[in-house]
């Protein structure tokens, strides 16, 4: 699958690593998460917690996914989730596991849940710096990558009588980038901003926008107007 694994990227250098993983050993899973300590981690009740925790996915519930390694598929039916606070691909041996793992973190494998493809990038040569992006369109020149970040915000006590506590909760945040090359270029949220982005193809696109009435605060009407600006080069 073209530019899903970036070449750039520190990937030959650990090819011989990977190699060993796609044997019948396969080994996917990085750690294996204690549920019972989450709650402790955010100095969180187990009550707090659990009103929460689904605020820190992409999609709380576990789905049916698959693992690839390049392009060679290495395990089907795997129960999976993003967990977009801490950036790891959640995974379980079986769906009716209440225990999980953590996906481990290889520039070479990635994962389809559904329609979702998510992709590993390591950040200036460092698996550790790395994160999960989602791909939404894959070009021959522009890809467009998604990163949904979740925050995790304590909870804040009123410090007037006309104020209100603040329960914790985690907050999501969606970022976008144009993606050549492994070069990634922040989508901006205004259309004029983009539009610069696309100097080259300017009259086409935005001829394109007028005529099919994209509105570029809707997902996917920003994944048409990639692909068809891809489409133009």
């Amino acid at each position: 699958m073209k530019k899903i694994l970036l070449s750039g990227l520190a990937v030959l250098l650990m090819a011989p690593v990977f190699s060993q993983r796609a044997s019948t050993n396969f080994d996917i899973y990085s750690r294996t998460i204690d549920i019972n300590q989450k709650s402790l981690a955010f100095g969180l009740t187990e009550a707090q917690f659990n009103s929460i925790k689904d605020e820190a996915y992409a999609n709380p519930s576990f789905v049916q996914g698959k693992i690839f390694q390049e392009d060679q598929l290495m395990k089907d039916d795997v129960p999976m989730r993003y967990n977009a606070f801490a950036d790891e691909i959640e995974i379980k041996k079986n769906s009716s596991d209440e225990n999980y793992g953590a996906l481990i973190k290889d520039p070479t494998i990635f994962v389809k849940m559904f329609r979702d493809i998510y992709v590993f990038v390591p950040y200036e040569g460092s698996n550790e710096k790395g994160g999960y992006f989602n791909v939404l369109s894959d070009g021959k020149t522009y890809d467009l990558y998604k990163k949904t970040k979740a925050t995790f915000r304590e909870p804040q006590k009123a410090r007037t009588s006309y104020e209100r506590d603040t329960p914790p909760s985690f907050q999501k945040t969606v970022t976008y980038y144009l993606v050549q090359d492994g070069t990634f270029l922040e989508m901006p949220s205004s259309k004029s901003k983009i539009l610069k982005m696309m100097d080259s193809k300017k009259k086409e696109v935005k001829e394109y926008i007028g005529q099919n009435n994209i509105d570029l605060d809707k997902e996917a009407d920003m994944i048409k107007l990639v692909s068809y600006f891809d489409s133009l080069l």
